[in-house]
């Protein structure tokens, strides 16, 4: 009777895991919708010759400045060359811990700067990449004062 019991169980184990999925499957299908008819496009004319003067060739782009983060300085190591820089994003302030190098521009009112303009409370544009050893600064621009 035992073995009887075993058997109906296990067979029964079997169909429930094997056929059901194939059943949901199956009913999906039969009540996925067709999709609706496409309406007809209209075929776009060719261009019809005029005497106008001939098109100006367009002038390509300026390449833009990155935009970088705006942010004001909180401090500025010397001996490490590191400079700290508070970016608000919304509610949150992400903190970024730069280093300069020699290949870092310096900016301030559109000339080339020294570190000596790098003070705490000054609003800066900072373009940084992340190395292995931290962050290092590609340019920062100083803007002026803190705003607010």
């Amino acid at each position: 009777m035992r073995n009887k019991w075993f058997w109906l169980m296990t067979l029964g184990l079997a169909f429930l895991v094997g056929v059901l999925p194939l059943s949901a499957g199956l009913a999906g299908e039969a009540q996925k919708k067709e999709p609706a008819p496409a309406k007809e496009e209209k075929k776009a004319e060719p261009p019809k010759e005029t005497k106008e003067a001939p098109a100006k060739p367009v002038k390509p782009a300026e390449a833009e400045k990155p935009a970088g983060l705006v942010g004001t300085i909180v401090a500025f190591v010397p001996e490490s060359q590191t400079l700290v820089v508070d970016v608000p994003l919304g509610k949150e302030i992400l903190r970024i811990g730069a280093t300069l190098t020699k290949k870092t521009k310096i900016e301030a009112a559109g000339a080339a700067a020294t570190v000596e303009k790098l003070k705490a409370g000054a609003r800066v544009r900072i373009n940084f990449r992340r190395v292995a050893d931290g962050d290092e600064a590609i340019s920062v621009e100083v803007l002026g004062a803190k705003k607010g």
